[in-house]
């Protein structure tokens, strides 16, 4: 357990070190995927970059595990899960989760 605790946190950290690396450029949903719903449009503009990250870099999110107890009702097993419900035969969002605002 104490295993992926660790890896989860130097992937977070990888990924803030990467968002403070880059430009100021704005993030911008790919037109394949499903377009962000409201409850992500209406809040921060984190909340709006983290959720297209989750669509572009699905790999990333994907390998590091889900803490938010939500296994038994949802069926979350990793943090992408906490983004996106579900995807196309292209790996375009076809539905979004909730779980990534609260």
């Amino acid at each position: 357990m104490r295993k992926y605790k660790g890896f989860a946190l130097i992937v977070v950290l990888f990924m803030v070190f990467l968002a403070g690396c880059g430009s100021k450029e704005e993030l911008a949903l790919d037109s394949k995927h499903k377009e962000l719903p409201d409850f992500v449009v209406s809040s921060s503009d984190q909340i709006k970059e983290t959720y297209i990250m989750a669509a572009t870099y699905p790999e990333a999110l994907a390998s590091v595990p889900c803490y938010c107890g939500c296994y038994a009702e949802d069926g979350h097993v990793s943090n992408l899960d906490c983004f996106v419900d579900s995807f196309g035969s292209d790996m375009n969002v076809t539905e979004w989760d909730a779980m990534g605002v609260s």
